[in-house]
């Protein structure tokens, strides 16, 4: 009973990890973007105008 619960711990963490790591990563591609990559479907509807 001890082993399955330390698994599921174990488990829940290593999920946490993944998912914390994912979302730095795509933190990380959003901060790199230029200002016309970030902005560009704004900037189409703008002109269009």
């Amino acid at each position: 009973m001890r082993r399955l619960v330390f698994a599921v711990a174990l488990l829940a963490l290593a999920s946490a990890g993944v998912s914390a790591s994912f979302a730095a990563v795509h933190h990380a591609k959003t901060l790199t973007l230029t200002f016309a990559e970030r902005f560009a479907p704004a900037l189409e509807l703008m002109a269009k105008r």
